[in-house]
């Protein structure tokens, strides 16, 4: 069941929701978005509300007033995935934890952050990423065992399982939001993978054809994978279609299970309405 409460609040819920069935929690973190994804001890989730962040205070008020977040047991589990420009990749054998700083510090700015990571196919990738300090130091006084990830790790789990059955030329590029994640695949394997904020068909182009040219990948036979809403980055598949000959916008695959009208959220097309890790 869909329902949109406020300007700044969507609500996918249960037909029979019991909101004291919160077991744990995942949240999802954009600049404009704050979503919080209610899931029981079964693992299915129960609701999901989705924020629209519209002013300087309104993380504050949403994470005093939340039904879930409320709800959710002091010893609970909860975790926090970042969608931000802030992350880098570090091969697995090359990685220590107490330089993860330092490893971030060559590709974005470290002023008041705090700085997490997460092991990638057994910890061959590692994933390094932050968040604004007093942001995180918010978050974790409301729930004092919430893991901090960057929201790649949950698009990178899925996309390095998909990649078995990617040809030797392929892009995949995951909307969230206002912004896109770009991986390039050549013969199977991760080769490149960034964030950009896109606009309209213009930016995505620019910046899809900027992958392409890194990658020296052909656009006419390379295959372009599309997860997500196109008008959440104002662009049309029409216009597309022009530029792409093998273009595929796809549903992806779930490992997550609802409870009777809370599968509403899929109609976001987010990923993460269909995947965890």
């Amino acid at each position: 069941m869909t329902k949109s409460i406020e300007n700044n609040l969507v609500e996918f819920y249960s037909d029979k929701l019991d909101v004291s069935a919160t077991s744990s929690l995942s949240l999802l973190l954009c600049t404009e978005n704050f979503t919080v994804i209610a899931k029981n001890q079964n693992g299915s989730i129960l609701g999901v509300n989705s924020y629209t962040l519209d002013s300087e205070d309104a993380l504050d008020q949403i994470i005093n007033s939340d039904n879930f977040i409320q709800a959710l047991p002091d010893d609970a589990e909860s975790r926090l995935f970042v969608y931000n420009e802030k992350f880098c990749l570090v091969p697995g054998m090359l990685f220590s934890p107490k330089e993860k700083s330092t490893y971030l510090s060559f590709s974005a700015e470290l002023v008041n952050q705090e700085v997490f990571y997460d092991g990638l196919e057994n910890n061959k990738t590692i994933l390094v990423g932050s968040i604004d300090l007093e942001i995180a130091q918010k978050l974790s006084q409301k729930l004092p065992k919430l893991k901090f990830s960057h929201g790649s790790a949950l698009i990178l789990d899925y996309l390095l399982l998909e990649k078995s059955e990617m040809l030797n030329q392929e892009i995949s590029i995951v909307i969230e939001k206002e912004q896109v994640y770009i991986a390039g695949f050549a013969n199977k394997e991760l080769k490149l993978f960034n964030h950009f904020e896109i606009m309209d068909n213009q930016d995505f182009l620019k910046y899809t054809f900027s992958v392409l040219h890194q990658l020296a990948f052909v656009r006419m036979h390379c295959k372009t994978t599309i997860i997500g809403n196109l008008e959440d980055v104002h662009v049309q598949e029409d216009v597309l279609k022009q530029y792409f000959k093998n273009l595929v916008i796809t549903t992806p695959r779930t490992n997550l299970n609802y409870l009777t009208g809370a599968e509403s959220y899929k109609e976001t097309k987010r990923l993460a309405a269909f995947w965890a890790n």
